[in-house]
């Protein structure tokens, strides 16, 4: 998948509808109509509010995508002597 389009959960209500559909549009303006269409059957046989949102959030970054590649650190550990 391309890029995700971005978007705030906040703003909606908690109406999942509305969600889906800031989420379906902004993937169809960034040519991703196959993706909005995919989203929006996952969503709507979703079995929870949770799950659909975790749904969405895997289309459209939100608020609850999985943050990228956390860098770690390539620091060793210092070792003290007692």
């Amino acid at each position: 998948m391309s890029e995700k389009p971005k978007m705030e959960l906040i703003g909606h209500d908690g109406n999942i509808f509305s969600i889906m559909g800031r989420a379906s549009r902004l993937l169809k303006q960034a040519g991703m109509q196959e993706e909005a269409n995919e989203m929006w059957n996952r969503v709507t046989s979703s079995g929870s509010y949770d799950e659909a949102l975790h749904i969405i959030s895997e289309y459209v970054e939100t608020e609850l995508s999985p943050v990228a590649d956390i860098k770690k650190s390539t620091r060793k550990k210092e070792t003290y002597e007692r």
